[in-house]
């Protein structure tokens, strides 16, 4: 296929996601059985990180998608730092709802991927920025913010009861070499949790540093990142603050 011919695919579902981005989805599903691999990674290419991020959304992330399976561990980074901007209302004002949104989709990203090798590209890719740390920490803030308590040896961290079940599951997963004979399901922030540690660790130790330098409630927690995430994807795009001000709106449930 020519270059201009992708050039006028990605002008095509760039021009239907500003309509509908479902649509735009279902129709590169489409397009995608008329092209090889190679063809719809230049067509993704060509595709700003907004209208990825809007097309990414609107997919039915209980299925899998061809565009997320072909983007780049780069470009994954960046829709996961670009997406809090587009958090829909029953989202923004909700702290379960967003623990909930942000482990679905990260899980939908991941998750999708044909081979270990790319998943542990994209997490620590995802790492590696602020703004995707954050958001990788969201879905685990219960397992790892535990209390603190001061005796004679000084300060030390009481883990919650999920922490130490997850630590035993790991440990029997280990044992049986395989990630899906854990009791978790896959819908369960555990199974998630537990591929980080097996597939990026670094990563892993990398959420649980931050979440455990965090001394404030669970609700304190989740507002400071959420609004790190907000801030740093404005700050991505260089827009003016007055353009996304109703952002600075959006977590009523934390104040």
């Amino acid at each position: 296929m020519s270059n201009s011919l992708i050039e006028i695919t990605a002008i095509e579902i760039k021009e239907l996601a500003v309509i509908e981005p479902k649509q735009a989805s279902e129709k590169f599903e489409l397009i995608a059985k008329t092209m090889s691999d190679e063809q719809l990674a230049e067509v993704i290419e060509n595709i700003d990180i907004v209208t990825l991020t809007q097309i990414n959304g609107q997919h039915d992330i209980s299925f899998p998608s061809i565009i997320s399976e072909l983007m780049t561990p780069e470009r994954i980074r960046d829709i996961v730092c670009q997406q809090p901007l587009y958090w829909e209302e029953a989202i923004k004002n909700n702290a379960d709802e967003l623990q909930q949104h942000t482990f679905d989709f990260l899980n939908y990203l991941i998750r999708t991927q044909d081979s270990e090798a790319k998943q542990r590209e994209i997490l620590e890719c995802i790492a590696e920025d602020p703004a995707g740390l954050f958001y990788l920490a969201i879905p685990f803030i219960e397992f790892y913010r535990g209390d603190r308590y001061e005796d004679d040896e000084g300060y030390r961290d009481v883990l919650h009861a999920e922490e130490e079940d997850l630590e035993e599951s790991l440990r029997y997963s280990e044992r049986q070499q395989a990630e899906g004979t854990h009791d978790y399901s896959l819908d369960d922030p555990r199974s998630l949790l537990m591929l980080i540690r097996e597939q990026a660790p670094e990563v892993e130790k990398a959420i649980k540093s931050l979440l455990r330098n965090e001394h404030s409630s669970w609700d304190g927690i989740i507002n400071k990142f959420a609004a790190e995430l907000v801030m740093q994807a404005k700050e991505k795009n260089k827009v003016e603050e007055d353009e996304y001000g109703d952002v600075d709106d959006m977590f009523s449930f934390l104040d």
